[in-house]
């Protein structure tokens, strides 16, 4: 019976479940009460830390990846903004302030995003090939 509900915290949590429905069916299933049954997936998640970021990590990387695509995109609008501003003339440049400050928000935003994807892939493949 432990193996089996053992399996089905795998299972779930690998599927990114809401750990209370998680919670929820090991109760049902395994006739425990409900602190009985967070220990028990906090012990499963441990012991079994590697194959749930296993059956997580595709999902995890493609959002990653995304992420960072997207980051680099904004990056590189914000970053043209930037050379044509130090191209232009003192009233060019006056104007360029006025209208560019969405092309700036944009530039941190994706400086933002590239830093939080390459966090999230480093943390993935991380906690894949971990020893």
């Amino acid at each position: 019976m432990n193996e089996e509900l053992t399996a089905l915290i795998i299972n779930e949590l690998g599927k990114h479940r809401d750990r209370e429905n998680i919670i929820m069916a090991v109760c049902e299933k395994g006739g425990l009460d409900w602190p009985q049954a967070e220990k028990l997936i906090q012990q499963v998640e441990e012991e079994h830390k590697r194959t749930i970021t296993r059956r997580q990590s595709p999902i995890l990387i493609a959002i990653s990846v995304v992420t960072v695509i997207a980051g680099m995109v904004l990056l590189g609008y914000g970053i043209l903004f930037f050379v044509g501003f130090f191209q232009a003339d003192i009233l060019q440049r006056a104007f360029l302030l006025r209208t560019g400050y969405l092309k700036i928000v944009s530039m941190v935003t994706g400086l933002g995003m590239f830093g939080g994807g390459m966090y999230g892939l480093y943390k993935t493949f991380f906690q894949l090939f971990e020893a």
